[in-house]
């Protein structure tokens, strides 16, 4: 049976306050292009389809014509909800969407959802498992212990028993301990989160989404595929892609990487002005470091006739050391709570940075919260 993996599209993100529409549409048409051409059982979406809970009617009529594609092209779809998702809408009217080939993960509700598929090989069970939190867990198994995400994860794999003999694969969207994060990430990501990889070992294949560095656990049985577009210049060197995953009748996998072809990269250049103006013309999104002893007057302007999408722009010289200076060149991007209590608690205590004491401490006020609402 053969899988597309894919997830964290975080359709209608916007960095440095620039709309990615155009560039999600453009890798969304080469998903759909990918499933086609591999003759792909299922494309596996493993979560954060949307960036905003509330999305725009703009990243709704993306997604919309993204599955509607999918559907056309009788390509089957399994999908599961984020943290950055709206369990309900992603679920919304999910058993007339069934009838088009589209399968979305109801929002949990004490059981592990479970697809019987059938290949020539006989029978594989694909498990959906959504975003969950321990206190989406809690209420349905009010006996047991369940105070973080690994025990969450925990009970309710526990509590769901795999049919010995059968292929089976999860998609699930959690951070796994031993994965590495970038800046794209919400700073809520912290150890608190984790579960161990070895909760997912009787799985053929996990299809994880949530973090965005593609990555590979468990001797390849636990993947990452990446989110779909760079969202960081922390990723700036990473090559995305999707996963075409391959299992046979015995549950070996074979997996590999399809990349993608972005309309505008995101990358970082660096040096003098004077040399950076020698660059080639480029409409990719740039962070410029400017090593320039002395700040030459109107460096923004002077990049742009280059660079159309100079995002972000640094100085790093004798005068600043080791260090930089970042120079805000739009409306940030909208923050977290957690990075607006940072920037609260640093103005009040002279740019002193919170310890990691006070950040756990915001970071359990914000979750409990969370769960509140």
């Amino acid at each position: 049976m053969r899988f597309l993996h894919v997830s964290d599209l975080h359709i209608g993100k916007r960095i440095y306050n620039v709309d990615l529409l155009e560039d999600q549409n453009c890798i969304l048409q080469q998903i759909c292009h990918m499933a086609e051409e591999y003759a792909c059982d299922g494309l596996l979406i493993a979560g954060d389809i949307y960036d905003k809970a509330q999305p725009s009617a703009q990243a709704i009529a993306a997604a919309d014509a993204f599955f509607t594609q999918l559907a056309r092209q009788n390509t089957a779809v399994y999908l599961i909800s984020g943290n950055h998702d709206n369990p309900a809408q992603i679920s919304y009217c999910a058993s007339i969407l069934r009838k088009g080939g589209i399968y979305a993960a109801e929002a949990f509700d004490g059981h592990l959802q479970k697809i019987e598929l059938q290949d020539d090989n006989g029978p594989l069970d694909l498990y959906l498992l959504p975003f969950i939190r321990p206190v989406h867990v809690r209420r349905f198994f009010p006996d047991s212990q369940i105070k973080t995400y690994e025990d969450a994860v925990r009970t309710v794999l526990q509590n769901t028993p795999l049919t010995e003999g059968r292929r089976s694969v999860l998609i699930a969207h959690q951070y796994v301990a031993g994965a590495t994060t970038c800046e794209s990430e919400e700073l809520s990501v912290g150890g608190l989160e984790q579960i161990p990889a070895e909760l997912l070992r009787n799985f053929c294949y996990t299809a994880l989404g949530h973090l965005h560095s593609p990555q590979v656990l468990l001797k390849g049985k636990v993947r990452y595929s990446g989110s779909i577009l760079k969202y960081s210049f922390d990723e700036s060197t990473q090559q995305k892609g999707a996963l075409l995953v391959e299992i046979d009748g015995e549950g070996q996998i074979k997996v590999e990487k399809l990349p993608f072809v972005p309309l505008r990269d995101l990358r970082e250049i660096e040096g003098e002005l004077a040399s950076l103006l020698q660059l080639p013309y480029s409409e990719d999104y740039i962070q410029a470091t400017l090593t320039d002893d002395v700040m030459p007057l109107d460096a923004r302007g002077a990049l742009r006739i280059n660079f159309p999408n100079l995002l972000h722009l640094k100085i790093k010289n004798a005068r600043t050391g080791q260090g930089e200076i970042e120079l805000q060149i739009e409306q940030v991007e909208e923050k977290t709570p957690l990075e607006h209590f940072c920037e609260f608690y640093a103005a009040q205590n002279n740019g002193i940075a919170p310890d990691a004491q006070r950040l756990a401490l915001m970071r359990q006020a914000l979750q409990e919260a969370e769960e509140q609402l």
